[in-house]
């Protein structure tokens, strides 16, 4: 290994330059000469040789995220151990280490934190954003709590785009064709001002028809895309000691979406016993309404609508003894989803009492760290963090064809806000042996809309009564780090996660607040290079501790459906992960990941859902709970692993064909934590398929692709409910994986 641990004592200024030239990614030499070249990851807040730090971190390049067809959130479980994708609507559910994205929406609260530039992506629609002329994305596993924050609970998703350079003119121009009619163009220009200033402005358009066909006359297939985006970003160094970036991004998505909780549904229990299909559609439905997971029959038009508008600002003073480091950001986002919730082709198109959401935020936050620059035994950073949010949201009805916000929601703002002081050190022992330790104070307050007076019909809103609640903990992360030989390194942390709690609608059976989540994490890991540096094989074993997990109760409650969070209660995960890149000669590639997890409910009671029957005395007698103690939380197979092989052959006039293959497999999993056949997935195995042809210059490339080949129909979420139609079932909605796609693909560098 070229870099050893004096590499984290460089300053911060010439180690931002580092993470900007140098491409966290494996490649082949010039020279032709099989070698693996350093990865330069930041996950840390400084950069650093990924084989240098104490954390279970993947990371990826434009080249990687290209292999492996990566265009958004939604793919990058094909390339992270132990990492689950869920999706309802446009909404994303991430799952690592056997915590889950329950919630959604402007109130909910991720699981796995997502940033982009540094910044925190507030909201699971937001998450879903595509990828524009990206520099890398490091995905880290297990509480980042002490560096992250709250949202942090079960891991890190950063993603970095592009940054200006000084040094030349270049661009890019790529084109891509598929089926449904797939129509996507994107391209970024850098052009330097000077030898201090340069600008980069990137953007992309993105069309296709919708992947789930609607049979129904003149209502549009679901799930389509028109996608336009645009960034421009300025940097300015106007001296060695100082850098500054600003970077302004639009985005505008518009497309028929699908259902915010699943857009069909799939069956349902009915005193115990299960029932294929929909139990509970109007009884004008016709009789084959659905035909599988991307053919259906819906009469009422579906839209998920997105469009934001935000300014990143980064500073960096390198001071001497160390650099002062500033993150600021503006965000403002509205949107709308709305969908037949009848799930049919039947019942009233034009009249519905409930339809969707709609939401108006705007978010500010910022950092300020202070990074320590010296070449002594000690590393260290502080910093503080704020993050306020304001959002205008509310669900919608449709009346007389309009979508409408109904009499009975709450109106008024609600406001979220985060404040936390956090520091971060390594201490060196000795030459190989470090200690790793770090502290963070997060403090939450969130005030929900203002209530409604039901003294008078419709009700009107009461000023200033909005529930409001605060929470705050202290988190902390020790660890020891080893470094065996040169090529080698071991390491033992522990550290706590926390994410905030939250207030729901006031109404009789609902909790009105429920706690924080926590957990203490322990994790033994072992990072290695091999064979004249062409194999990196990294492994880690950790044990998660989780207790006041919260749970997403979804019943009918005084004849009313109710959707509300509560504290569940314990979850035990114990697993271990590995990842390897080989090189085994000049024109092979092999990347593979391999995960067991074992998740498990320890003491965890939810509302009793009626329909399911006792469930072997889980919810029986008059109990109003639901024990899921011993079952497994959604998205947690005991089993996962992927392989990505790649082979260049060399052709006429020195360009090269390069046929890639990737395979994905899944162990069943259940897709709800209750855990019910009809939730069950059964294992899979999803395929991709990819054949690059690049010129010798390497200046244009082409490519054609297809993605899950053999079609599998995967469960990405389901939901297990009591529909206000027929309160005493248990229905089970469904979320299903895209269909199989093609497409051609051409990019030129100038």
């Amino acid at each position: 290994m070229t870099v050893q641990s004096s590499f984290r004592r460089n300053s911060l200024s010439s180690a931002v330059s580092l993470a900007l030239a140098v491409s966290s990614s494996v490649t082949v030499a010039q020279d032709q000469s099989r070698m693996l070249e350093e990865v330069v990851v930041t996950a840390t807040k400084r950069a650093v040789s990924i084989q240098d730090v104490s954390v279970s971190v993947s990371a990826f390049n434009a080249a990687d995220l290209a292999r492996a067809g990566i265009e958004d959130i939604s793919r990058l479980e094909h390339l992270v151990p132990g990492m689950r994708y869920g999706q309802s609507g446009d909404e994303v559910r991430l799952a690592i280490r056997g915590t889950r994205t329950n919630n959604v929406g402007t109130e909910a609260e991720q699981v796995i934190g997502i940033f982009e530039d540094g910044v925190y992506v507030p909201t699971t629609t937001q998450a879903l954003g595509s990828y524009v002329d990206l520099a890398r994305i490091e995905v880290l596993r297990g509480p980042q709590g002490t560096l992250y924050g709250r949202n942090t609970f079960g891991g890190t998703v950063n993603i970095h785009t592009n940054a200006p350079d000084f040094e030349e003119v270049s661009s890019y121009i790529s084109g891509l064709y598929g089926d449904y009619d797939r129509t996507k163009l994107e391209g970024a220009v850098n052009v330097p001002l000077s030898d201090t200033f340069a600008v980069r402005v990137a953007g992309m358009v993105d069309k296709h028809d919708g992947y789930i066909e609607n049979s129904f006359p003149g209502v549009d297939d679901l799930r389509d895309r028109d996608l336009s985006y645009l960034r421009a970003t300025a940097r300015w160094a106007p001296s060695d000691a100082m850098d500054i970036t600003l970077r302004i991004a639009y985005m505008d998505r518009k497309n028929k979406g699908s259902a915010i909780w699943g857009y069909q549904q799939t069956g349902a229990y009915i005193d115990g016993t299960y029932r294929d299909g929909h139990q509970w559609a109007p009884a004008d439905a016709s009789d084959n309404f659905d035909n599988g997971p991307w053919e259906v029959r819906r009469n009422l038009p579906s839209n998920a609508n997105n469009e934001s508008l935000s300014y990143t600002l980064h500073a960096n003073w390198d001071m001497g003894f160390a650099t002062l480091k500033f993150v600021g950001n503006l965000t403002d986002f509205e949107g709308d989803q709305n969908y037949d919730s009848d799930y049919s082709d039947g019942g009233d198109p034009l009249n519905n009492g409930f339809t969707g959401w709609e939401s108006d935020q705007d978010t500010w936050s910022t950092e300020l760290q202070l990074v320590s620059n010296g070449d002594g035994n000690l590393d260290w950073l502080a910093g503080i963090y704020f993050y306020e949010q304001e959002s205008t949201w509310g669900w919608l009805e449709r009346d007389n064809g309009q979508f409408t916000t109904p009499h009975w929601d709450r109106v008024g703002e609600y406001t979220s806000e985060s404040f936390g002081v956090f520091a971060h050190a390594t201490y060196s022992l000795t030459d190989s042996v470090r200690l790793v330790g770090g502290l963070r104070y997060a403090e939450d307050e969130k005030q929900k809309k203002n209530q409604l007076d039901w003294s008078v019909f419709p009700p009107v809103p009461a000023p200033g009564t909005g529930e409001k609640g605060d929470w705050n903990d202290t988190l902390w992360k020790a660890g020891v780090e080893y470094d065996l030989t040169e090529d080698s390194m071991l390491y033992l942390q522990a550290s706590t996660g926390y994410r905030a709690g939250g207030i729901n609608f006031i109404a009789d059976g609902i909790p009105l607040t429920y706690d924080p989540e926590t957990v203490t994490a322990y994790e033994l890991g072992y990072k290695s290079m091999w064979a004249d540096n062409t194999l990196i094989f990294n492994i880690a074993t950790y044990l998660n501790q989780y207790e006041d997990m919260q749970a997403q109760s979804f019943v009918v409650l005084n004849e009313v459906v109710s959707e509300f969070t509560e504290s569940g209660g314990e979850v035990d995960t114990f697993g271990v992960e590995m990842e390897a890149t080989w090189l085994p000669t000049e024109r092979w590639r092999i990347q593979g990941t391999l995960a067991y997890m074992d998740a498990e409910f320890g003491e965890y009671n939810i509302s009793r859902v009626a329909g399911l029957g006792d469930l072997g005395g889980r919810q029986g007698g008059d109990s109003p709970l639901l024990s899921l103690k011993g079952w497994a939380p959604a998205l947690s197979p005991e089993w996962t692993a992927s392989v990505q092989a790649s082979y260049d052959f060399t052709l006429a006039g020195g360009s090269t064909l390069t046929p890639i293959v990737q395979l994905a497999y899944s162990d069943e999993y259940y897709s709800f934590d209750i855990n019910v056949d009809g939730a069950l997935q059964d294992a899979y195995v999803q395929t991709d398929l990819r054949l690059v042809w690049a010129a010798a210059n390497e200046a244009l490339t082409v490519e054609a692709f297809v993605l899950n080949a053999g079609e599998e129909e995967v469960m990405t979420r389901s939901v297990v409910f009591n529909p206000g139609a027929a309160p005493d079932i248990a229905s089970i909605q469904t979320n299903w994986n895209n269909p199989r796609t093609w497409g051609l693909s051409a990019k030129y560098r100038f």
